[in-house]
């Protein structure tokens, strides 16, 4: 186990604002898209997943996407049967193992993920305008380095 030991108090508080304003603006940023998604029917689960398909690649297995969520696999397969109904997504079998299920969005699903996309990029663009290019390779620079130390843990 690593012990910290700060040079001062006041380093030890920034550091912890440091992480309350990291944590809240991940939040904040979530709920503002969660907002502007609820038109389409979007809860923040489906759009997350949805996302994680993008990123990941048409054909994840739920094994992958549930730890990339951060979810249970029960409560993945609870998302996806909803998506499926919904006709968001489809599972697959893998031709090399049957037993593993391969997710792809389904045409409405890809459909609606370039909504997301679209809706998402807007926000962003709003959130961010007026920004500093350099402060914003500062952010992304220090941000990249505790996500390396924290997915090391």
């Amino acid at each position: 186990m690593i012990s910290l030991v700060w040079k001062t108090p006041e380093m030890r508080t920034r550091f912890e604002s440091f992480a309350e304003t990291l944590y809240l603006l991940t939040n904040a940023w979530k709920n503002a898209l969660d907002r502007r998604l609820k038109p389409l029917g979007l809860s923040r689960s489906k759009w997350m997943l949805m996302i994680a398909l993008y990123k990941d690649g048409e054909g994840a297995s739920q094994r992958a996407l549930a730890q990339r969520l951060g979810i249970e696999g029960p409560s993945l397969v609870r998302l996806l049967d909803r998506m499926e109904k919904d006709g968001l997504v489809e599972r697959r079998a893998v031709a090399a193992d049957r037993r593993v299920k391969a997710v792809h969005l389904s045409r409405k699903g890809q459909s609606q993920l370039a909504e997301i996309k679209s809706i998402a990029a807007g926000l962003r663009q709003e959130l961010m305008a007026g920004l500093p290019t350099q402060d914003v390779d500062t952010a992304m620079a220090v941000l990249a380095q505790i996500r390396t130390k924290a997915e090391a843990l």
